[in-house]
């Protein structure tokens, strides 16, 4: 164990080590103005209670970023389980549209279907209308129009007996 305590590591060992990263360790170590052990070159060795404080405090700020993670994961887990029910809705309710819209489509065909129908009905009564006998000429029509002449002077007189009554003013005061 005292060949442990006596152990230097350089700042990438310490990083290396507790699993982070080498800056993280060396903001630390100048944040809590952390005295090397020894320096050789531009290198600087810490030891080993240096290298369990650093574990302490790391690990702490670790096991909260696995906590944060799991927390992640579960956030992560949950909008992907939300995202795959409104996938099955959206795919509900494309089905309901399609349906719909083929229910709509046979609709169309049938009333284009009595349409055409309508259509060829009509054509063949203007046939048939065409091949009749000219309605002119028929006593029918005639006695229709004798009923007609024979109403118009009738008509001519009620106009002219309204045209003769006198106003009120005129009956007062006269012509």
């Amino acid at each position: 164990m005292s060949d442990e305590q006596d152990k230097l590591y350089t700042m990438q060992e310490i990083a290396d080590n507790i699993g982070v990263n080498k800056t993280t360790v060396y903001r630390y170590i100048k944040k809590n103005n952390i005295a090397n052990a020894m320096t050789r070159g531009n290198t600087n060795y810490y030891d080993a209670t240096v290298m369990k404080r650093l574990k302490k405090h790391f690990g702490k700020e670790n096991a909260r970023h696995e906590e944060r993670k799991t927390l992640n994961e579960q956030l992560i887990e949950t909008l992907q389980q939300q995202i795959k029910e409104l996938q099955q809705e959206l795919n509900n309710e494309k089905n309901r549209s399609d349906k719909a819209l083929l229910a709509k489509d046979k609709q169309i065909g049938e009333l284009n279907a009595r349409l055409k129908e309508s259509h060829q009905l009509q054509l063949g009564l203007q046939k048939k209308l065409r091949m009749l006998p000219d309605k002119s000429n028929s006593p029918v029509v005639e006695a229709d129009a004798q009923e007609i002449i024979n109403q118009e002077p009738n008509n001519e007189e009620n106009t002219k007996e309204e045209t003769h009554k006198k106003s009120f003013w005129k009956k007062i005061f006269g012509d």
